[in-house]
């Protein structure tokens, strides 16, 4: 890259991929409803597909890793956002159900590998500023999901047909990612010295880093699943306001996401790191022991607030703490417990809900949140790693 406008350009490329990642979950996820009419599907085949998804993804993120290490990750996360729409394209277009399972296993492979795609080159990005970036290109992941939510529910009240509204998703991500593509960092170019090769890759901070992204996504999970579910059948919340509690928590992750990285730049990751998981205790404590629906929503906002900075800074935090030439791999790895944290969460918490005990299914993510603060001080500069 030559200068502060190619490196500009650099930015609004990989946030457009944070973007286009959230947009294209978001238009799929949240027309499960149509899917089911569509197929006939029960919700036990529906949880089951959205699962295989979670699972599939992991190997997308491994992929990603071994065409960054290959090639580069610029190459992997060009492919990676083709692939999402390209699943998006067959699941809208999908005429029977094993074609649609097919279909979610591309678009599965794909959103493991652009969630591991764009933190490779996000973490690029911040190394050439030379200060925090990363919550804001996960804040863009965020606008990216609302944006696709409204468009979803936009297509739907104008009765636009479940083929026609993906077709156009795929369109607008295939045309966006290959334009953004060509300003994407490739290691190769700009530090050609670097190389994989003998590069041993320590496995502590991927583990303990993993921890974090593993806690965050369980309750991101199990928020964005059952938040809703929880005002209405607890709370007695009507149906149009139990969904606030979702977008009380998106809210409450853009305002953490997008003043994330000034925070990270006056006091530090490792304090904000601290401060954030306080901030979310106190918000699940709000939740699990409110009794109206109005606390509890605020309750979310809460939590978001507190918790959303956790996953961005968990993966810029890895890369300083890894070899410059492992940073792609370990990223990669280091992905996948974004997965296992989604099962898991949603699994746990949607266990207890299935019982009929809402609110303790809410004092599963409060119980292990705190976890984080025990490691809050390893978000530190990667070179005071081994002193810790």
């Amino acid at each position: 890259m030559t200068g502060m406008t190619d490196l500009r350009r650099t930015r609004a490329a990989v946030a457009a991929g944070f973007l286009l990642q959230g947009l294209v979950f978001a238009a799929v996820v949240t027309q499960a409803p149509r899917l089911k009419d569509r197929f006939d599907l029960g919700d036990a085949e529906l949880t089951g597909i959205l699962v295989m998804v979670a699972v599939v993804s992991g190997v997308g993120s491994v992929i990603a890793g071994v065409v960054a290490a290959r090639r580069s990750s610029a190459v992997a996360f060009r492919f990676a956002l083709l692939t999402i729409g390209l699943g998006a394209l067959l699941v809208g277009l999908a005429p029977s159900v094993p074609l649609l399972v097919a279909a979610f296993v591309v678009y599965g492979l794909g959103v493991g590998a652009v969630d591991a795609g764009m933190n490779m080159q996000g973490v690029r990005v911040q190394a050439a500023y030379g200060r925090s970036v990363m919550t804001s290109f996960h804040g863009m992941w965020s606008v990216g999901g609302i944006l696709g939510a409204l468009y979803a529910a936009g297509v739907a009240e104008l009765e636009v047909s479940f083929a026609v509204s993906l077709v156009a998703v795929a369109g607008v991500t295939i045309a966006t990612a290959t334009a953004s593509a060509p300003h994407f960092i490739d290691a190769r170019v700009h530090d050609p010295g670097l190389s994989v090769a003998g590069v041993e890759l320590p496995w502590r901070p991927v583990l303990v880093f993993g921890l974090v992204v593993l806690v965050f996504f369980a309750v991101d999970t199990g928020i964005l699943t059952w938040s809703s579910v929880y005002l209405e059948d607890a709370l007695e919340a009507s149906s149009t306001v139990a969904p606030l509690a979702f977008g009380a928590y998106q809210g409450g992750a853009l305002i953490s996401r997008f003043g994330g990285d000034l925070l990270v730049r006056r006091i530090g990751a490792a304090a904000v790191v601290a401060i954030g998981t306080s901030t979310g205790i106190v918000g699940l404590i709000v939740v699990v022991t409110s009794s109206a629906p109005a606390v509890a929503i605020t309750g979310f906002f809460v939590v978001g607030v507190g918790l959303a900075v956790l996953a961005p800074l968990a993966f810029a935090s890895l890369a300083e703490a890894v070899p410059p030439a492992g940073r792609d791999v370990a990223i990669a790895r280091m992905n996948i417990a974004n997965y296992l944290g989604a099962i898991l969460g949603g699994g746990l918490i949607g266990a207890a809900a299935s019982t009929g005990h809402l609110r303790w299914a809410f004092v599963i993510p409060l119980v292990t949140v705190p976890v984080v603060l025990a490691v809050a001080r390893w978000f530190r500069a990667g070179h005071v790693w081994q002193e810790i």
